[in-house]
């Protein structure tokens, strides 16, 4: 853009003869020279500095679009959001078929919730951007528009975007795996469309790979490598730190391969806790495919399955000889070249190989493991004992709630006429009017629910106080956020599902000592939870019962968690090992 930006200065690109005529009056040199050195500041991060120069172009040359367009978002890189978007607005007055300041215009709404606003600028930029000529900007504004459709309870949107945006680039990597999350957490779709829908991603990316040079020596020292876009204080980190801090270095040595951007206390942690740690964010998959080689690579272990950031295509081109999908996604990866994933037996029971191109690979007891943010589980009485009312709960992101959850949800709170429903983590003004809409056409007065953003850790945790049962939506379970409230205290019950996506909870209660909190039809979860409602001692018992239970069992296990995993690694290296080289 800059290049452009400066040539467009050079020649003149004015729409009249007085614009014209003041560009000719400015010191070309001097503009050419301040662009560059703003571009430079921001490449390298130093967007105070950049915010400053751009001042200075300005000064220069204050009737060109793409100077307003570049300064705001400079502006945003610091946290000057208003003045940001005023720059914006000025780009765009100015010109208002730039495309660039329109996305940028609706990242910052989106990123301030107003979400009407920001949708209404990702639709414009779309109606100017051309794949062909801003392959970026036209696919990030497909990828946070449908984000954002999803975020307000209207999945069906983001599928129907998507597909608009696939059938004119039907190659777009990033689109497809963002309409292969909403569809697998999307109730009502077929699982063999699901499967179909994977496959063909895989088919799209399929391709020969080069032959391995690891040494087949199935007792040695094993190099893994993690991939992830999260190794930062995200959900999944807190999974994988157990596996990582209780490892066993003499049998094992670790390469991260990070490709996200965020930088906190967790990536410190998980860096020391590493052997070794890679950046490859800016790195091609073929770079970092020839960088895996390099390392010698044994087993190469994707964490991000088709969620925001994944490096997928990279374990296309096969750099380790095996390859394993784990934790980060709750479905196939459809790539023939990833061999394994790692589940249980209570999230994939016997039967369930058919809905996945890779081999499962079944923990003795959860695929989960969580690593508690304090050592002692917190103090939590159940809060029915002060208000003389019962508290139903989800934690849960809005994308999970439904009209067909919230008519079961509806039918508790009525078998319950005193009780109380509170909702956190629904992100959206939009979100929030639909869900509130749900609960009163099915007769739930305003009065009896409060919903909440997503909170402050100390929030969330003071939230979880108010809560006498947490509700699991179904069919698309909560994961990191239901290992999190069984750690705070509050009890959580859960309707078993068919596939992985509706089994989270079906895994995470049989492991620690709740499996009496696993509903098998959604007529037996609204009595369990109507039952336990109307039974405050008992209700208390439970509570009880997990704060005995939680402590010593699998969940919390990261040193036997560890072991199983590091046992599957094993297994699965010595069976390689056995195979011998290919022929040539």
């Amino acid at each position: 853009m800059l290049k452009n930006l400066v040539k467009r200065m050079l020649r003149g690109g004015a729409g009249d003869a007085a614009a014209a005529d003041a560009e000719s009056a400015v010191p070309v040199d001097r503009l050419r020279d301040c662009l560059i050195r703003a571009s430079l500041q921001a490449s390298a991060g130093a967007h105070a500095a950049s915010v400053e120069l751009y001042r200075e172009c300005l000064e220069l040359q204050s009737q060109d679009s793409r100077i307003w367009c570049n300064f705001g978002a400079e502006l945003d890189a610091i946290g000057q959001a208003g003045e940001a978007e005023q720059a914006y607005l000025r780009a765009l007055e100015l010109d208002p078929a730039l495309a660039q300041a329109w996305y940028n215009l609706g990242r910052l709404q989106q990123e301030g919730g107003r979400e009407v606003e920001a949708e209404s600028s990702y639709r414009s930029a779309l109606k100017l951007l051309d794949a062909e000529r801003d392959r970026e900007t036209w696919q990030l504004s497909y990828s946070n528009l449908g984000l954002l459709l999803q975020k307000q309870g209207r999945p069906q949107h983001a599928v129907s975007l998507y597909r608009e945006a696939l059938a004119k680039v039907p190659t777009d990597s990033g689109l497809r795996s963002n309409l292969l999350f909403v569809l697998t957490t999307m109730p009502g779709v077929d699982a063999d469309e699901l499967l179909r829908e994977h496959l063909a991603w895989g088919g799209l990316h399929a391709r020969a790979h080069a032959p391995h040079a690891n040494l087949r020596d199935p007792e040695r020292r094993i190099r893994l490598g993690y991939v992830s876009a999260d190794f930062h204080r995200h959900p999944l980190a807190f999974h994988f730190l157990p596996l990582l801090l209780n490892r066993d270095r003499t049998c094992t040595e670790v390469i991260c391969y990070y490709s996200g951007a965020t930088q906190d206390e967790i990536t410190a942690q998980l860096q020391q806790s590493a052997d070794h740690w890679r950046d490859i964010r800016y790195l091609s998959d073929a770079e970092a495919d020839a960088l895996i080689r390099e390392d010698g690579i044994d087993i190469l272990v994707d964490l991000s399955g088709h969620t925001a950031g994944n490096r997928l295509p990279l374990f296309a081109r096969k750099p380790a000889p095996l390859q394993l999908s784990y934790l980060g996604y709750a479905n196939t990866t459809g790539l023939e070249s990833m061999d394994y994933r790692i589940s249980d037996v209570y999230a994939d029971p016997p039967g369930s190989e058919v809905r996945y191109v890779e081999t499962l690979l079944r923990l003795p007891h959860s695929l989960w493991c969580y690593q508690a943010q304090q050592a002692a589980v917190p103090e939590n009485p159940a809060p029915v004992l002060a208000n003389g009312y019962v508290t139903f709960a989800s934690f849960n992101a809005a994308y999970k709630l439904h009209p067909d959850l919230i008519k079961v949800w509806a039918r508790i709170l009525h078998a319950v006429p005193d009780s109380r429903l509170l909702l956190v983590n629904v992100a959206t003004h939009a979100a929030r009017g639909r869900i509130g809409a749900w609960l009163g056409a099915e007769g739930i007065d305003s009065e009896r629910y409060e919903m909440h953003a997503r909170l402050s850790t100390a929030a969330f945790w003071a939230a979880h106080r108010r809560a006498d049962l947490a509700l699991d939506p179904f069919p698309c379970n909560g994961g990191a956020t239901s290992c999190e409230t069984l750690w705070l205290g509050v009890p959580l019950l859960t309707l078993a599902g068919t596939n992985f996506v509706g089994r989270a909870g079906v895994s995470l209660l049989s492991n620690c000592g709740l499996a009496q909190m696993i509903a098998g039809s959604a007529d037996d979860y609204v009595a369990l939870a109507a039952g336990l409602a109307r039974d405050p001692a008992r209700l208390t018992a439970m509570r009880m019962l997990l704060q005995q239970t939680l402590p010593g069992s699998a969940l919390l296990d990261g040193r036997a968690y560890a072991q199983s995993m590091e046992a599957q690694y094993r297994q699965i290296w010595r069976r390689w090992c056995s195979q011998g080289a290919p022929h040539a």
